[in-house]
């Protein structure tokens, strides 16, 4: 595919003039023909029901598209994509430092954290996804375990503990928070950010999943999440949004 900005993100930022362009632009037919279906659907159904429709199924075809471009180019675009980052690993995770990485799943931020990590232990419940983590990993310093979080721990510390997009999946999210301040210091969270796409709010407004994942239980803003990990002990060390994701560094008070 050539030059990748997505393959390069890590490495540079986009520019003015790569995202500058002509006025003229081709005439794009398909899309001119849309418009006038949808013009006469808002004529004939009203404008609400359009609006529902064009909803629903620019949130389905946006989870596809998310698929499609993960099964293009990667781990380069979730890596690209989403917060977590190798500049917040190099910042967080210190040489040497032993790290869990709790609902691993497939073992992504368990390959990202093992570049700055001493020892790296990834554990989730779906032994279908640690089989394919297993497969995909050849840092040295990872182990996978298969099982629950608090029967696994057994006394163990860890320097920093990862939760990458799994509070939204859990229901006593308070619960794990508490009981992670008795393994680590320090948490670095990411969770999906209700507020980056502004059609969250009218899908909200008009009774439509807002959700991004059948499995979810809740979703964030960046305010919930701060309130989240301040009820529960944790003090925000860093706080960013990325894509489509907040992402929080909290350590324990």
């Amino acid at each position: 595919m050539g030059e990748s900005i997505i393959r390069d993100s890590g490495h540079a930022q986009l520019t003015e003039k790569q995202l500058s362009m002509g006025r003229s632009k081709p005439r794009a037919t398909a899309a001119r023909l849309m418009y006038k279906i949808f013009a006469i659907g808002r004529a004939v159904l009203g404008a609400e029901l359009v609006t529902r429709f064009t909803l629903n199924a620019s949130q389905l075809f946006g989870r596809f598209a998310f698929e499609l471009s993960s099964a293009t180019y990667g781990e380069d675009f979730p890596n690209a994509a989403m917060a977590l980052s190798d500049e917040i690993l190099r910042r967080h995770v210190l040489n040497g430092a032993t790290v869990l990485d709790v609902g691993c799943g497939y073992g992504r931020a368990c390959r990202m954290a093992a570049k700055f990590s001493g020892s790296v232990v990834g554990i989730d419940l779906d032994e279908t996804l640690l089989e394919r983590a297993r497969n995909q990993t050849a840092e040295k310093n990872v182990e996978y375990i298969h099982g629950d979080l608090t029967k696994y721990l057994g006394g163990q510390n860890f320097d920093v503990v990862l939760l990458i997009h799994v509070i939204e999946h859990i229901d006593d999210p308070d619960g794990l928070l508490q009981t992670l301040r008795g393994i680590t210091t320090k948490i670095i969270v990411e969770v999906p950010d209700f507020e980056s796409d502004p059609l969250n709010l009218v899908r909200f407004d008009l009774g439509l999943q807002f959700y991004s994942d059948g499995d979810h239980v809740r979703e964030y803003t960046q305010g919930i999440l701060s309130d989240q990990l301040a009820r529960n002990g944790w003090s925000l060390v860093e706080l960013t949004k990325k894509g489509s994701a907040v992402l929080a560094v909290a350590e324990a008070i």
